[in-house]
């Protein structure tokens, strides 16, 4: 029996002694590593409640199960989520509303595992696992634009009926495409979106957007320089499937989390780095602009009014989130008169619309209040984490947030906030 260290949900970690099971690293490393081979045989619907159920058992035959501070109101609202449950109807809806709970509470129960499995999951092991997903989404990228038009034939896309298949989200899941592919009335040429392995091209974005200061979190500790140039090689080459996703949200959230990075490595006194860092992100954005890809990206503008169709959507969700605001909707409902369905297209605005304004106020209050508790960070790759953070949640009034998305910015509060309360190996 492996000594595992115990701490309490207290300022201070009470060490330990006391022996316990360590719990093993492989159901992270599924979700993480593994979730591209989720993707590739068309089981991310099922992810979430065979990992969830996994860490519970892990959890549970542990001798002690502990929180850390901050945590609370992340499982306030899933108890809130829960109770949103009185008001949805009908059978779609209900499945619907379950895919997306489901989703939640692996996220929460990510949180816990990683909490109580410090020796097993350090930092530095989870940022790797976090790299070698991006690693993945970028490759998948590269192979979007090489054959942007296939879609993937699934094991489990096979087993289920055509009944089932025909519908288009579950289409998506189970028989992914590699690229989402537009053809806008009077574009001259369809635009080729890189997807995979998320069913959307804005999924893509979020995903990159949030784990590319995570790269360069990495990146500041690397001792090897051959090593630091090989990433930095493939940080920049990865801009090519993601300019392709004309993404603009994509962009602003990695530019509040390089500005907000590059501000307080300057006032931590680290002026090298962020001259460095400033450097790359500069000459980067010289490329982008020199290369046509910010005009590429607004050009699609031209012939689809993206603006405009969200902006309509977003005030028809705030009026019907008006008329439930406490426990929500429970589900997107569509809007015949837009022709889509209220509470989409942005996670904050599946989350008023939803789970009500409380349901919202819980989710922004776990994350602010995470955030704030590990403002007081001084290393380099420690404030790229956080960064990574502040940028993802900048991301949810215009992306939805998948299963991946959601235990990313999850896992990584976490572990800062087990470094902050407990020590580098919680």
């Amino acid at each position: 029996m492996t000594p595992y260290r115990l701490y309490t949900t207290g300022p201070t970690a009470a060490i330990g002694g006391v022996g316990t099971r360590e719990l093993p690293r492989w159901p992270i490393a599924a979700l993480l590593v593994g979730f591209p081979v989720w993707w590739f045989l068309g089981a991310i619907p099922l992810l979430p409640p065979v990992l969830a159920t996994v860490m519970v058992f892990y959890l549970l035959n542990s001798k002690r199960v502990n929180f850390l501070p901050g945590m609370a109101p992340w499982f306030l609202f899933l108890i809130w989520v829960a109770a949103a449950v009185v008001n949805v109807h009908g059978t779609g809806d209900l499945i619907g509303f379950g895919m997306r709970a489901m989703d939640l509470i692996l996220a929460g129960v990510s949180m816990l595992y990683v909490a109580n499995a410090g020796f097993s999951l350090p930092k530095e092991r989870i940022v790797n696992y976090l790299v070698i997903v991006w690693i993945a989404i970028v490759a998948l990228g590269f192979v979007a634009l090489l054959i942007p038009e296939v879609r993937v034939k699934t094991v489990l896309g096979a087993v289920l009926p055509e009944a089932v298949t025909t519908n288009e989200l579950v289409r998506n899941l189970v028989a992914p495409p590699l690229a989402e592919v537009q053809r806008p009335w009077g574009a001259p040429e369809p635009f080729y979106r890189p997807a995979a392995p998320f069913p959307y091209a804005n999924s893509w974005g979020a995903a990159f957007a949030m784990l590319v200061p995570v790269v360069l979190s990495r990146m500041a500790t690397l001792r090897r320089w051959r090593s630091f140039v090989l990433l930095g090689v493939l940080l920049a080459l990865s801009f090519i499937p993601a300019v392709a996703t004309s993404n603009r949200g994509m962009l602003v959230g990695l530019a509040i989390a390089v500005v907000y990075a590059l501000c307080r490595l300057l006032g931590l006194g680290h002026w090298k780095m962020a001259a460095a860092f400033f450097g790359g992100a500069a000459l980067l954005g010289v490329g982008l602009v020199a290369s046509g890809a910010v005009s590429e990206i607004l050009g699609r503008q031209e012939y689809s009014d993206s603006t405009g169709g969200r902006m309509a959507l977003y005030v028809k969700t705030w009026e019907q989130s008006l008329e439930a605001p406490v426990l929500g909707h429970g589900s997107p409902r569509i809007d015949p008169t837009i022709g889509v369905s209220l509470g989409s297209q942005g996670f904050l605005w599946t989350l008023m619309f939803c789970y009500g304004f409380v349901g919202l106020a819980l989710f922004l209050y776990f994350f602010a209040g995470g955030l704030l508790r590990t403002w007081r960070q001084s290393s380099v790759a420690d404030v790229w984490l956080h960064a990574a953070i502040l940028g993802g949640l900048s991301l949810i009034p215009f992306y939805g947030l998948s299963v991946l998305q959601l235990c990313v910015l999850a896992i990584l509060l976490t572990v800062l906030l087990r470094q902050r309360y407990v020590g580098n190996h919680g």
